[in-house]
């Protein structure tokens, strides 16, 4: 499957930067008569095998939202009082947190031109990142995308300049390149230390056209790295009301036909934008997209990324509720239990389900679905 250029690039400077000391090597190796070769240098991997499991794994970590009754999040729980089921065989939790570890997080700006009259609002959020989500020891990096994928700011705890770079923000084209940007974002979280939380906000419609990398791919990287997903998605309708008066466009991207839409309803960007299915249990969507079936009939690419990573999408309806949203991830990330455990059930391949249940009544628990475990072989699997 090709590869965005910005997934390719970083690979070639690395391979390229090692082919003359391991061409000197063979070269010494030869001339000396050595039976041995000389070990061969890491070089990069392909993005469609970088991130693939195997009997190496080792961790996993799930997030873990508990709420009340009231809906407030609940603290103050013992290890003790978790259980952890992976595909329904109870696992020992070897790793307790209550979430005041440093953040790293990514936050992916789509800049399409249909949602530049939501660009003030998502402006005025810059400050809300610094100082309710990230806190005095996290840092953030910043990806804009539309038909490219951009690094605009990479890794910095300068909250003035975090602010500054999303004040700075510009509209697009129409393209929305969703999966390829949280792909980019994840090969930048990767790297950062294992003690950070690493988190990637999306702010964006409920679209994906021009992405390269699968969204599958996308989401099961992402859940091997351990990493989660929030969305804050934007309203395509309210991007077009609010945007300023420009020549007319196409209401649909290039290369995306509308939705057939109900008998005697007229097809509209409006009509289009309210005709979404809803669907309540996303799981087997999940798991389809992580086996990697291309053809995937849902519509709704954030949803995916964010509850198959144990995250979740937030949908603002007026400018506070945009700020609602970021003060909203912020505490959740604050309030979250970090369970760990190393998995003894690897001897089969497929979708490992995460369970997680506390012992107190009338508790509400979410966490990630789970993960994709690549085949298993006799050398690999485990007795």
């Amino acid at each position: 499957m090709k590869r965005p250029p910005s997934f390719r690039r970083p690979t070639i400077v690395r391979v390229c930067g090692r082919i003359l000391p391991l061409l000197s090597l063979v070269l010494l190796a030869a001339a000396f008569g050595q039976d041995s070769q000389p070990p061969k240098p890491k070089t990069s991997i392909s993005a469609g095998d970088q991130y693939q499991f195997g009997a190496g794994i080792e961790l996993v970590t799930a997030p873990v939202t508990v709420t009340g009754p009231d809906k407030r999040y609940v603290a103050g729980l013992e290890k003790d009082q978790f259980r952890v089921y992976d595909n329904d065989r109870e696992q020992k939790i070897i790793g307790f947190d209550v979430s005041f570890l440093p953040i790293s997080l990514v936050l992916c700006i789509e800049t399409s031109g249909r949602i530049e009259g939501m660009m003030p609002q998502i402006k005025k959020t810059g400050i809300l990142y610094t100082d309710l989500v990230l806190g005095e020891r996290g840092e953030m990096a910043v990806i804009t995308f539309d038909s490219k994928v951009n690094v605009v700011q990479e890794f910095t705890g300068d909250s003035a300049r975090l602010i500054e770079v999303i004040k700075k923000i510009k509209p697009g084209s129409d393209a929305t390149r969703t999966s390829d940007a949280v792909w980019e974002a994840i090969r930048m979280l990767r790297p950062r230390p294992d003690s950070h939380r690493k988190v990637i906000v999306v702010v964006s419609e409920t679209r994906d056209n021009g992405s390269e990398v699968h969204l599958g791919e996308t989401l099961r990287t992402a859940q091997l790295a351990n990493i989660m997903i929030y969305g804050i998605r934007l309203s395509t309708t309210k991007g077009k009301l609010t945007q300023p008066a420009q020549a007319k466009r196409d209401p649909f991207p290039p290369g995306v036909s509308a939705r057939p839409m109900p008998p005697g309803v007229v097809s509209t960007p409006n009509t289009q934008a309210q005709s979404r299915v809803e669907v309540v249990n996303a799981l087997p969507y999940i798991i389809e997209a992580i086996r990697g079936v291309k053809n995937l009939i849902f519509n709704d690419p954030l949803q995916l990324l964010t509850e198959g990573s144990g995250g979740k999408q937030l949908s603002p309806l007026t400018e506070g509720g945009m700020q609602d949203s970021v003060i909203q991830i912020g505490e959740e990330l604050r309030s979250q239990y970090l369970l760990s455990y190393r998995p003894n059930n690897l001897d089969k391949g497929g979708f490992h389900e995460i369970k997680v249940e506390v012992t107190v009544d009338g508790l509400k628990v979410r966490t990630r679905p789970g993960y994709w475990l690549g085949p298993v072989t006799k050398e690999t699997g485990q007795n």
